[in-house]
C-alpha cells in the first residue's frame, strides 16, 4: 500500500500557491515575536540603567562635594558664593582677560582650604615690563618689554601714551622722561603688563680733564645743557689751569659720579683713577688718553693709529661720527663688549672694573660733530650722545620709592605660579549631571523607553 502525497494530486506535484503564502506569514510570525522581545528587554534595561543611574547621582550628591564651573563675568560672583554657601570638591574658571590680582589670589587661595582649583581660557601672553631710573639729571626712566614676535606696543602712564612701537624681535627699550605713577604696556590693543618705579638714583658731579681745547669746551657744555653740575680742569701751560668748581680736586664716589678724560692731562690723576673707578665711579676715555700708560688696567681694549677727518657733508647727516678721526679699538680684554661699530672696526667699548665702568671712545675731535651744522639736530644730537654716555657709567646709588603694590609686571608667570598651569575642565559625572539642562531630558528619555516597553507588550498581547 503506498503512502498519500505530500501535497493534493493536481497533475503537476506542485503545491497550490496560496498555502505556501500562509506558511510564509506564519513562520514570519515568531522572528517579528522575538524582535519585538529584544527591543522590550533592551527598553527595559535602558529604563533601569538611568534609574540606577539617576539613584547613584542622588546618592552621590549626597554625600560627595560637587565639581563647580564658571567662566567670564561670573567668576566674581562664583567665588563668593564657593568661598560662603557651598564647598566644592573641585572648581574651574574659565578666563577671558588677565584677572585682577585679588581675583587670581583667590582663585589661589582655594586649595589651602581643600578645594581643588583649574583654570583656562585665553591666557596672556608671554610678556614683561620693567621699569629703572637712568642716571640722568632729567631723570627719564628705562622700560624694558618682552612681548611675543611681530607685536605692536604701546607705552601709557597715568597721563595718557608716551610711546609706542612695533617690535620685530622679541622686546623693546624706551627711554621715557619722567614718568607719571604706574606704566602700562598694551599688547595689539589688550592690556598685558604694568610695573612702576620703585627706586631712584642720587648723581653727583663730572669731572672733565683736558688741555684747554674745543673739544673740552663742547663736551662740558653739553653735559651742563643736560643738567650735570661740571668742574673742569682745562691745562693752558704747564704751570697754570683754567678751573671749573672746587680748587682741590680729590677724586672720591661722594663729590663725583663720572670723569671724562680727554688727553695726557689726566695723568695727574692716575694714581687716585684705579681706586675711584673700582669703588663704583665712571670713567670716559676719548680719544689720546687711551695712550696714557698710567690708565692701561683700566682701558677694556688699545687703542689704533687715528685716522684723518673727513669734511662734513650732507650726504653724511645721517651717520655724522663717520666724519670724525678715528682710531680703531682692538684687542678687547675679557668681559669687555663692543658698544658701537664703524663698519668692522669697534669704535667704542665699555667694560667693569670693580663696581664701576669705563667706556672707551675711539674717535677724537668730536666737537666737530656740533660744530658742522649740517641740520638743525646737530647740538641736540650732539648733546643727547654725551648724556647716553654719561649715563652708562655714572655712579648714581638708588634709594627705594614708595610705590602701590598693584602692578604685574609679569602677567603670565605670575598667573600660572600662582594657581598652576591651565587645563581643559576634567569630564566628571558629577559636573555632568549637575547641569540643570539635562536631567529634564534624562527623565523624558526614562519615561519614553518604558512606554515603549508598556506599548509593545500591549500589542502583541502580553499581560
Amino acid at each position: 500500500m503506498r503512502s498519500p502525497p505530500d501535497h493534493p494530486a493536481d497533475g503537476t506535484g506542485v503545491p497550490p500557491r496560496g498555502r505556501t503564502n500562509h506558511a510564509r506569514a506564519e513562520a514570519a510570525i515568531p522572528r517579528r515575536r522575538r524582535f519585538r522581545v529584544l527591543l522590550e528587554h533592551i527598553a527595559r534595561a535602558g529604563a533601569l540603567a538611568l534609574i540606577a543611574l539617576l539613584i547613584g547621582h542622588a546618592l552621590y550628591a549626597l554625600r560627595a562635594r560637587p565639581s563647580l564651573r564658571a567662566e567670564g563675568p561670573e567668576v566674581g560672583e562664583a567665588l563668593a558664593r564657593w568661598s560662603t554657601n557651598v564647598s566644592p570638591r573641585r572648581i574651574h574658571v574659565a578666563i577671558d582677560s588677565v584677572p585682577a590680582p585679588g581675583v587670581r589670589d583667590w582663585i589661589a587661595a582655594f586649595p589651602g582650604a581643600g578645594t581643588e582649583a583649574g583654570w583656562d581660557g585665553n591666557i596672556p601672553a608671554p610678556s614683561a615690563v620693567s621699569v629703572e631710573p637712568v642716571a640722568d639729571p632729567q631723570k627719564p626712566s628705562r622700560v624694558w618689554v618682552a612681548t611675543p614676535h611681530d607685536a605692536r606696543v604701546v607705552l601709557s602712564d597715568e597721563l595718557g601714551t608716551v610711546d609706542s612701537a612695533s617690535v620685530g624681535g622679541h622686546g623693546a627699550v624706551f627711554v621715557l622722561p619722567r614718568l607719571e605713577g604706574r606704566i602700562r604696556a598694551t599688547l595689539n590693543g589688550q592690556g598685558i603688563a604694568s610695573n612702576d618705579l620703585r627706586d631712584s638714583v642720587s648723581i653727583k658731579s663730572a669731572l672733565v680733564v683736558g688741555v684747554a681745547s674745543w673739544e673740552g669746551k663742547f663736551i662740558a657744555a653739553a653735559l651742563e645743557e643736560r643738567g650735570w653740575e661740571v668742574d673742569a680742569r682745562f691745562a693752558v701751560a704747564p704751570s697754570g689751569d683754567v678751573e671749573q668748581g672746587p680748587g682741590q680736586i680729590r677724586l672720591d664716589t661722594a663729590r663725583y659720579s663720572f670723569v671724562v678724560a680727554m688727553d695726557s692731562v689726566v695723568r695727574r690723576y692716575a694714581d687716585e683713577l684705579p681706586r675711584y673707578v673700582r669703588q663704583g665711579g665712571g670713567l670716559i676715555v676719548v680719544g689720546e688718553a687711551s695712550s696714557v700708560p698710567g690708565l692701561a688696567s683700566l682701558l677694556p681694549a688699545r687703542w689704533g693709529i687715528p685716522s684723518r677727518p673727513v669734511d662734513f657733508r650732507p650726504e653724511t647727516a645721517d651717520d655724522p661720527r663717520r666724519s670724525l678721526a678715528f682710531g680703531d679699538l682692538y684687542n678687547l680684554k675679557r668681559g669687555a663688549m663692543a658698544l658701537e661699530m664703524r663698519d668692522d672696526d669697534v669704535a667704542i667699548a665699555g667694560w667693569r672694573v670693580g663696581d664701576g665702568r669705563v667706556i672707551q671712545i675711539g674717535y677724537l675731535d668730536t666737537w666737530r660733530w656740533r660744530m658742522a651744522g649740517l641740520d638743525d639736530d646737530a647740538v641736540e644730537s650732539y648733546r643727547l650722545w654725551w648724556a647716553a654716555l654719561a649715563s652708562g657709567v655714572a655712579y648714581a646709588p638708588r634709594f627705594d620709592r614708595a610705590v602701590t603694590d598693584e602692578v604685574e609686571p609679569t602677567p603670565r608667570a605670575t598667573l600660572i605660579e600662582a594657581i598652576g598651569a591651565p587645563a581643559p575642565a576634567e569630564l566628571e559625572l558629577a559636573s555632568i549631571l549637575d547641569d540643570p539642562r539635562l536631567l529634564p531630558l534624562l527623565f523624558g528619555l526614562l519615561v519614553g523607553l518604558l512606554f515603549l516597553e508598556w506599548m509593545s507588550r500591549r500589542l502583541r498581547g502580553a499581560g
